[in-house]
């Protein structure tokens, strides 16, 4: 601003603070007014000192013009969005190909089903991690009924039962009724669990505990009649209530005949006996039930403190952690090195298309622009390093869930790439959220974060489909050797557009009113901006007005 506007302003502050002081004007009189007023007006005079001023000023405005304005600025506004949407969508094609469909799939290659570390419920399922854990199973010595009912634990609670039977004092443990003289009641001292059951339990194996301790626990002993325990064999409870409740009506009805009948045979009353005790239990089986889950639940613990406890567990933990995450930690700065790698290249042969070669020769163009393209890889290092050890802990997240999962339900090869690509998600979004770049305010990091988060939903639906697409790929004849190559570019070019749409409507819906805040402040700017060039010309008048008068 310069010194004469300066001066004006200065003269209108005098001015103004003059007029809030009493003034003393001395006035012409009558005469000199008069004859002042009689004479003519210097037109010419005028004319000479306005006529090169020359302000042109609109007042006509109305609202529909000013509508019109922000509808013009509200499109540029939202273009400019989606230019940059398109811009950026060819990364996050090559990111969705590249990483999680290309190095993601090579390294999934030592994935497991169930896992890297072997765990009760696989066990079970006959899913093992280890080789190891596999033959320590196929070696395990035949089942011996007799080295479970031959142990002292099982002849002593016996011969306690059989003092007690004789005193008229035990009870059935399933049925709660008083047992008669071992000669009218047969007795027998049943493995609630079956021993042959615990026995050849993988998971028990795996445990490393001795079945023989196991199946002669406290718990694991009950009392029952003989025929009882024959007809339920190495079943479990569930599965013999089960039976027992179904075959219901049918007894009954068989109850009824032999209780009708005047005189039993020896076998029939032992038959109706036996129905007695089995109809007790189907119309009660809550103490079989209680039994059984009592039993269960000790033998249960017993394994989980075993093994999960276990040194061989934890270190099997801790390895497999520390490998997945040297994995992910690979595959995120490998991957983004390659993402650069390909944007760069990409960037320099549409350049030599637009601009053509620099060199005359095709080995030194080659060479300078591939020079280029590495000098842009290498200035990403240090964003390599930060995606690795974000890689790094996503990894070793993944595999704690893989292992607690598996504890549970098996789960498959695909499941395990789906945690990984899921936990780097969640790790960006809370990098995101926690650490904003700078001037991102909280809101914005949350809409940044909604929109990684649900492209990551994205990138782990892809690992999903990709199965499927693969299924009919390699159906097709002649695509057999490069059908899983097909089907990852297919599906990573499917996910990477399906990521980017997702994230342009998250945008476009803008459910934290972060676009709209933006739209704002850029209006603000843009008006700031007009404002300022109206200042401009007004200052612009300001200094011929005052020149005018200064004439």
């Amino acid at each position: 601003m310069t010194d004469r506007i300066e001066r004006f302003k200065a003269r209108r502050q005098l001015q103004a603070q003059l007029r809030e002081q009493p003034v003393l004007v001395a006035l012409p009189n009558a005469g000199e007014a008069l004859v002042l007023r009689q004479q003519p007006v210097d037109q010419h005079r005028i004319d000479s000192l306005f006529g090169s001023l020359s302000v042109d000023i609109d007042k006509m405005v109305c609202e529909a013009d000013v509508d019109e304005a922000l509808r013009v600025f509200s499109e540029n506004f939202t273009q400019e969005r989606f230019e940059q949407l398109l811009s950026d969508s060819r990364r996050e094609v090559l990111q969705a190909v590249a990483v999680p469909f290309g190095l993601g799939r090579v390294l999934a290659v030592y994935d497991k089903v169930g896992g890297n570390v072997d765990t009760i419920h696989n066990a079970r399922q006959e899913v093992y991690a280890t080789d190891e854990a596999r033959q320590e199973y196929a070696k395990k010595p035949k089942y011996n009924p007799d080295d479970y009912h031959g142990d002292k634990r099982y002849t002593d609670k016996n011969a306690l039962d059989t003092k007690a039977q004789s005193e008229g004092r035990l009870e059935d443990a399933y049925t709660g009724e008083i047992f008669r003289h071992k000669n009218l009641d047969p007795r027998n001292l049943d493995h609630t669990i079956a021993a042959k059951e615990i026995d050849e339990d993988a998971g028990r194996v795996l445990a490393g505990l001795d079945g023989v301790d196991l199946a002669n626990a406290p718990t694991n002993l009950n009392p029952t009649m003989e025929r009882f325990n024959k007809s339920k064999g190495q079943r479990a409870a569930v599965d013999v209530v089960a039976q027992l409740q179904q075959e219901s009506p049918k007894r009954r009805a068989r109850i009824a005949e032999l209780e009708s009948k005047p005189e039993l045979t020896k076998s029939e009353r032992g038959e109706l006996e036996l129905n007695q005790q089995k109809q007790a239990i189907a119309d009660n089986p809550e103490r079989l039930l209680a039994k059984d889950k009592a039993a269960r639940e000790e033998y249960e613990g017993k394994l989980r403190d075993a093994y999960y406890k276990g040194n061989k567990f934890r270190d099997d933990v801790i390895g497999t952690s520390l490998k997945e995450g040297g994995k992910m930690a690979f595959q995120q700065a490998f991957g983004l090195m390659l993402v650069e790698f390909f944007s760069a290249t990409f960037d320099e042969l549409k350049d030599f298309y637009r601009n053509g070669a620099i060199h005359d020769k095709l080995w030194p163009e080659l060479r300078s622009r591939m020079e280029r393209v590495a000098s842009r890889v290498g200035k990403q290092w240090k964003s390599a390093l930060a995606a690795g050890g974000a890689g790094f802990v996503a990894g070793v997240l993944s595999n704690l869930v893989t292992v607690f999962l598996n504890t549970l339900k098996t789960t498959g090869k695909r499941a395990i790439r789906m945690f990984r690509e899921g936990f780097m998600s969640l790790l960006r979004a809370i990098k995101m959220l926690a650490f904003p770049p700078q001037g991102m305010t909280l809101r914005e990091g949350a809409h940044e974060a909604l929109k990684v988060v649900s492209a990551g939903a994205v990138v782990i639906g892809g690992v999903a489909f990709e199965e499927i697409i693969e299924k009919y790929i390699l159906a097709i004849p002649g695509l057999g050797a490069i059908g899983s190559i097909v089907s990852a570019v297919i599906v990573g070019a499917l996910t990477g557009l399906a990521s980017t749409f997702v994230v342009y409507l998250i945008d476009r819906l803008d459910p934290l009113g972060v676009n709209r805040s933006r739209e704002l402040a850029s209006l603000h700017m843009h008006l700031d901006g007009e404002l300022e060039d109206v200042r401009g010309r007004n200052d612009k008048w300001l200094i011929e007005l005052e020149a005018t008068f200064d004439f």
